[in-house]
């Protein structure tokens, strides 16, 4: 009968094999499963090995890739004897690559969460290397004149084209540009999302301990980045301090409250009388933002002062993040407002950023 069948396996496939049966011990291609596959084996172990060697990482796994036919012929073989066996072939060769490259490189084998994957494909003989996303927290400060965040081209709508020379962004400075240079030289990635704590106008200077982000770092090649660096733009600089690598994703975005310093324009001059009353009126006090599209908010103001020269107003407050400095000034979406309370219109010119806490997340 078939079952009876003596087959012929290299000594690899015979290793995984449970239990007696009519087995042949062959070389190379003569291999009913594996074809001289196993062979191969070794080198690519090499290979990977020589691959990783390039990128910062603590532990790995190995994913395997086997060309059509080999599992099914397995498969059959323990079908016709009955085997149960103890490992696949793809086991047993994701276990003898693992093994190469923990010895070699020193690296530990974590299958549930590793910093970096191996795809092992003995059958070409190559192998592709894939990484974990790592997320890393930091302040920035910036001066004046420096955007916030990248500004999608106008020509193409971030598609890429010859306007923007393929980077589907308008040229100039900003936070995010010189942040995703600098940590692309740092990581070796070139693919960034960021998540930024609030925002603030081209204009608004950050000063220290600067605003909060957080930003992931796809495929990245060295996983540890420093706590401060800073980069240079065009007659600008923006600095970063108190960077840490953090475990994982964030699941919900810090809260915040974050002090300002206003400069607005009143549509008449402001009495000292008024400015007292809203030194008084905002002091832990609650305000509606009637916010587009979408619900409603109830955001809080810790406190806010004012002096005036002339219609001129110089105005320090602190607010809950979320909060947008402008319409809080102006009234706009957003009651009470400063212009509510001083009973003139007002209009901010300009804003800076005195300091920003994490109150929760």
């Amino acid at each position: 009968m078939f079952a009876e069948r003596a087959y012929r396996l290299c000594g690899y496939c015979v290793q995984r094999q449970d239990g007696a049966g009519p087995l042949e011990v062959v070389e190379g291609k003569s291999c009913f499963v594996c074809e001289g596959l196993m062979g191969r084996v070794p080198k690519t172990a090499e290979l990977a090995a020589k691959t990783v060697a390039h990128y910062q990482f603590d532990t790995f796994m190995v994913g395997v890739s086997l060309p059509n036919g080999v599992q099914e012929r397995e498969d059959e073989l323990r079908s016709d004897l009955r085997l149960k066996g103890n490992e696949t072939i793809k086991t047993q060769t994701a276990r003898l690559v693992a093994a190469f490259v923990s010895e070699r490189l020193g690296k530990r084998v974590d299958r549930l969460r590793p910093d970096l994957t191996v795809l092992a494909m003995p059958g070409s003989g190559e192998v592709m290397v894939s990484t974990r996303p790592v997320f890393y927290y930091g302040r920035y400060t910036k001066p004046r004149g420096i955007l916030q965040k990248r500004e999608r081209c106008q020509s193409c709508g971030g598609n890429g084209c010859e306007a923007c020379r393929g980077s589907g962004f308008e040229p100039g400075q900003s936070v995010e540009a010189l942040l995703t240079r600098r940590l692309s030289a740092i990581s070796g990635s070139g693919k960034m999302v960021f998540t930024w704590l609030g925002s603030e106008d081209k204009e608004s200077k950050v000063h220290a301990p600067g605003r909060p982000f957080i930003v992931e770092v796809k495929s990245p090649i060295r996983r540890r980045f420093p706590p401060t660096f800073a980069v240079r733009g065009a007659g600008c600089q923006v600095s970063v301090s108190k960077g840490r690598m953090l475990q994982s994703k964030p699941t919900k975005l810090m809260t915040f409250r974050f002090k300002t310093r206003i400069i607005a324009l009143a549509s008449s001059k402001v009495e000292a009388e008024s400015l007292s009353d809203l030194r008084r009126f905002f002091k832990m006090k609650e305000v509606r933002f009637e916010r587009p599209y979408d619900k409603p908010v109830l955001k809080l103001v810790y406190a806010a002062r004012a002096s005036a020269r002339g219609r001129r107003l110089f105005i320090s407050a602190e607010l809950d993040g979320g909060l947008p400095v402008k319409r809080f000034v102006s009234g706009e979406l957003v009651s009470p407002s400063v212009s509510e309370v001083l009973k003139a219109k007002v209009e901010c010119q300009r804003f800076d950023i005195l300091g920003v806490a994490e109150t929760g997340s």
